[in-house]
């Protein structure tokens, strides 16, 4: 099987962007010292109306300490160049998301995915 052309892989790059059905905000953090000893934490805008998909792949609940814990996991898919780590959240419309892990290693970067965690 042969490879790519460069101007096939910018080709398919462009295409599922292109195919994307959703915009989402890449959050980052930001500590700022409370002067007694703490700190303040705010999570701002890094990267707005990133063109994303997001796809639910699975929740559960527990019981921990008397009360219940919902975890939804969800797949989010960005352009292949967008700058995203597990040290940012993701926002989505109204729901807001820990990044869990990022895919870096694939075959052909088109697309950079990552794995999603609902914060509740």
């Amino acid at each position: 099987m042969s490879g790519l052309t460069a101007e096939e892989l910018r080709q398919m790059q462009d295409d599922i962007e292109y195919l994307m059905p959703d915009t989402c905000n890449i959050l980052s953090l930001t500590r700022t010292s409370d002067g007694m000893g703490s700190w303040t934490e705010t999570w701002g805008t890094a990267s707005a109306s990133v063109a994303c998909r997001i796809d639910f792949t699975s929740g559960k609940e527990a019981l921990a300490s008397d009360s219940e814990q919902i975890y939804t996991r969800a797949m989010l898919s960005v352009p292949y160049d967008t700058t995203i780590t597990q040290a940012n959240r993701v926002e989505w419309g109204d729901l807001t998301f820990n990044v869990v892990s990022v895919n870096l290693g694939q075959s052909w970067n088109v697309v950079r995915r990552a794995v999603l965690e609902q914060i509740r």
